[in-house]
């Protein structure tokens, strides 16, 4: 028995002092998800890897690129083993490689300048604000409410009130219309009064509704018009359509804005730069009317670099999720998906989260 007491301690000896698997990760740096910092990599992806890694015993040694889409190509060139960071989760790049699960719900959002524009686009903006198919068919609407309480004001009117309201259809109505409007305008209609019952009760219930649908008005506008005077033009997707827009080359978003549809012939003019920073500049300068990229980064470098200058607009587009991306049928997939099933159960990636992008 002794032989085979032996061989098993000295194969268990063997196994012991082996090296531990090392794995060949490529990054690009783009904060917060990972860059360099005080001479190590830090950041939400990259940390969250680094629990990853410590958890599958895996040693893994990095190599840096510019893009996202040199990451991706490196992984299905099998120059490296997986790509750790913003990585967008797409049906294209799943057909190169593969993904771990979902580990950050991401998408699209705009930014502009604040005092982008000035005051000529400031002006149009306002204009265009006002201008709205929700405003036109309000006004429609009311036109044809008013011209409704015009029949009932002269129907129930001239039998006792000739003097104000004449007999005569043309002449009765644009009188009673003349009366409704300075109702709902200006609350009133100097020297003309109804004197019927019938009358008084309409124009007693078209009072109320006047009061009632110019503070709504009136807050809808201002609401508008501070808006616009803000963000100028740009307050969503279709907006991009025909301005300077800046992103980041190689990125999901450049080629989305390159394939968002026409208006009027036009089509967006992208300008693509190696990072955030850059973007942030040509929109400080001028050089483009909006920067279009993933709502968190864009979130984090307005917070770290002009809270004051730039101003997040619209709402959340082209939703994503990033994942890390691995050797099609690579036998680590499956290893890493149940570490980060098991960091979601028991908080570290909602720690990693906070520590990143506070509570959102």
């Amino acid at each position: 028995m002794r032989p085979f007491v032996l061989l098993a301690l000295l194969f268990g000896s063997l196994i012991g002092n082996l090296p531990a698997e090392t794995i060949r990760a490529v990054t690009r740096d783009l904060e917060p998800f990972s860059f360099e910092k005080d001479g190590r990599r830090v950041g939400f992806a990259a940390e969250l890897w680094d629990n990853v890694a410590r958890e599958l015993k895996l040693d893994y040694e990095y190599a840096t690129v510019a893009t996202a889409k040199e990451m991706v190509n490196d992984v299905e060139a099998k120059k490296a083993d997986v790509a750790i960071g913003a990585l967008s989760i797409t049906a294209e790049r799943e057909t190169r490689v593969d993904f771990s699960q979902p580990f950050y719900e991401s998408g699209l959002q705009i930014l502009v300048s604040k005092q982008a524009g000035g005051l000529g686009d400031t002006i149009w903006a306002m204009i265009k604000g006002l201008f709205t198919w929700q405003l036109m068919g309000g006004l429609a609407a009311a036109l044809i409410i008013m011209f409704i309480i015009s029949h009932l004001v002269w129907m129930y009117e001239h039998p006792v009130n000739e003097e104000m309201w004449p007999r005569s259809y043309l002449a009765g109505i644009g009188e009673s219309f003349w009366w409704t409007l300075s109702i709902f305008l200006v609350g009133g209609a100097d020297n003309k009064g109804p004197v019927g019952i019938g009358c008084r009760i309409v124009a007693t219930i078209w009072m109320l509704a006047s009061v009632i649908a110019v503070s709504l008005l009136t807050a809808s506008l201002s609401a508008t018009l501070t808006v616009n005077s803000l963000t100028g033009d740009i307050n969503g997707p279709n907006d991009l359509i025909g301005k300077n827009v800046a992103t980041i080359g190689g990125s999901t978003t450049e080629t989305w804005l390159k394939k968002l549809g026409t208006k009027g012939g036009q089509q967006v003019d992208v300008k693509v730069f190696p990072d955030i920073p850059a973007c942030l500049d040509a929109l400080k300068s001028g050089k483009v009317k909006a920067v279009v990229f993933d709502e968190p980064v864009l979130k984090y470098y307005v917070k770290k670099l002009g809270p004051d200058d730039f101003a997040l607009v619209g709402n959340l587009f082209e939703r994503n999720n990033y994942g890390f991306a691995l050797v099609q049928n690579s036998p680590l997939r499956k290893r890493i998906n149940q570490v980060l099933l098991n960091f979601n159960e028991t908080g570290l990636t909602d720690e990693l989260k906070n520590k990143w992008f506070g509570n959102e």
